[in-house]
């Protein structure tokens, strides 16, 4: 079990006092742990968020929040298999967001956006992950390692039911990593973002997406390692944010040391 207060304090927004208690249980001969945590949280409007020309917002106010999860995680095989799954749930007041509204924001924004605080608002889901390492240590086949990860979250603007903008119902994440020889590694990484709003009140969808990135490292000794990493393999046009544009498929090159500095 764990727990922990902070306490800060804003020149503008006064004090603010947060906490975050954890607790968890690992039943030693199946291999199964039992965990769950409820925190508070406080946000303080950003620079942006107040005074971004043409954009910001000078009456936003601070954002509170409660929060709660819940999960159990099972190990497999020798600890070679994990399984995870959770469920979470958040509680807002007067959560920051970006709205399109040419009344609300005509005194801040000639672009119609501004952000503006959601009185309550919810976003809770379920989360699921697994993950595999096969060590065979075989010609060709040292390793072999996936990882996998789904979130589904349902959120609310609790004033009119609509769905918290920018917020994916979809999201999962992968990643397979495959290792032929002891120097040489290689690893690809996929993520999907399922369709959101750009803005409040269900307006502005901007459509679901995935990307895939490839690294392949190589250890030139145990200090220097050489590298080349291609993200957007496959030259996805995507959009994090509706109208703000995402590199085309981008390759790195390098080599990394790690040099020893103790004395």
């Amino acid at each position: 079990a764990t727990a922990g207060i902070r306490q800060d304090s804003y020149n503008v927004f006064g004090n603010a006092t947060t906490y975050r208690l954890t607790g968890g249980y690992l039943h030693k001969e199946t291999n199964t742990k039992i965990r769950t945590s409820y925190a508070t949280g406080f946000r303080a409007p950003s620079i942006n968020d107040l005074f971004f020309p043409n954009f910001g917002n000078p009456n936003v106010t601070p954002e509170k929040s409660q929060s709660f999860d819940v999960g159990v995680d099972q190990e497999l095989f020798g600890k070679s298999l994990k399984l995870s799954g959770g469920y979470f749930w958040n509680r807002y007041r007067d959560l920051i967001v970006t709205t399109l509204d040419p009344v609300v924001c005509a005194p801040f924004s000639n672009s119609n956006f501004c952000p503006i605080n959601v009185g309550s608002a919810s976003a809770k889901g379920w989360e699921f992950a697994v993950a595999y390492t096969y060590q065979p240590q075989r010609f060709l086949l040292k390793s072999l390692d996936v990882q996998g990860q789904y979130t589904n979250t349902m959120t609310r603007d609790l004033s009119n039911g609509r769905r918290l903008p920018r917020q994916p119902v979809d999201q999962w994440s992968l990643q397979m990593g495959y290792q032929p020889t002891e120097p040489l590694r290689f690893i690809l990484t996929g993520r999907f973002v399922g369709s959101r709003f750009n803005t409040t009140n269900d307006r502005q969808n901007i459509t679901g997406f995935g990307v895939w990135n490839l690294t392949t490292n190589y250890d030139v000794s145990q200090k220097v390692q050489a590298y080349v990493r291609v993200d957007n393999l496959f030259n996805q046009h995507y959009e994090e944010i509706l109208n703000a544009g995402t590199p085309v498929r981008s390759i790195y090159f390098g080599i990394r040391v790690n040099r020893d500095l103790s004395w």
